[in-house]
């Protein structure tokens, strides 16, 4: 399956989209990365995804990275394998992973990710929009005041 990306000069976002799923990546700050997942990933996208992911730790070190899945559908066990293992690989780079899940599926299938990765508290998981948009506001916020002082 192809794999179509295109990037906007808006915003600077990138979006990846395959069959019937989608990944939207924008930089919220340096160092905080907003990943809006659609959709489903049956593999389809193959490293693409996970790769966007590494170019912002190669850029600013450290990343706060918050994943919107409350509209992702499906995940096939093998791509949630992937995730794991970036999770663990990744995670002295990964200062917090927020998620917000939509549905029972998608929540369980991160907090397996969660608990094989072995990160402890590194990965949050939301079911309620509202208090993923305070962990969105707060990860805006708290590298803005960062920056100021830098």
């Amino acid at each position: 399956m192809e794999i179509s990306v295109s990037k906007s000069i808006v915003d600077g976002s990138t979006v990846l989209k395959s069959g019937s799923g989608t990944f939207c990546f924008r930089r919220l700050t340096p160092g905080a990365l907003l990943v809006t997942i659609t959709g489903n990933d049956q593999g389809q996208f193959g490293t693409a995804a996970l790769d966007e992911i590494r170019l912002e730790i190669l850029r600013h070190g450290k990343l706060e990275l918050l994943v919107d899945a409350e509209h992702a559908e499906l995940v096939t066990v093998e791509v949630s394998q992937e995730w794991t293992r970036f999770f663990a690989i990744t995670r002295e780079q990964l200062k917090r992973v927020s998620v917000l899940t939509g549905s029972k599926l998608i929540n369980l299938t991160v907090a397996i990710a969660q608990h094989l990765s072995q990160t402890g508290n590194l990965i949050q998981i939301y079911s309620d929009r509202s208090l993923f948009e305070l962990a969105l506001a707060k990860a805006s916020t708290a590298q803005v005041i960062k920056n100021a002082r830098s």
